[in-house]
């Protein structure tokens, strides 16, 4: 199984990773690392170019698109599952 380990180096500042097709958003606080894991048993049917993901880096965090359909999971550092949405902030 893929993975890819994303880690939040500011003091001062939250870190989005954002699953896309399905538009999930995971928030790393300052200091924390998630891992994710991605499904490979599909991924001959829908690679992207030759590539098993795609990233993209902004401001506010990572954009990272998935060659497979199928499961996604977002470890944090204890193997924990997360759920999406997780550390979100409110919107004020």
């Amino acid at each position: 199984m893929p993975k890819i380990r994303f880690n939040n180096p500011h003091t001062d500042k939250l870190f989005m990773i954002c699953l896309e097709p399905w538009a999930e958003e995971y928030w790393l606080r300052p200091g924390d690392a998630f891992t994710v894991e991605f499904d490979e048993s599909d991924r001959a049917e829908q690679m992207i170019g030759d590539a098993d993901f795609d990233v993209s880096w902004y401001d506010f965090g990572i954009l990272v698109w998935t060659a497979s359909g199928k499961d996604v999971t977002v470890l944090d550092r204890s193997g924990t599952r997360l759920d999406h949405g997780h550390q979100q902030p409110n919107a004020d």
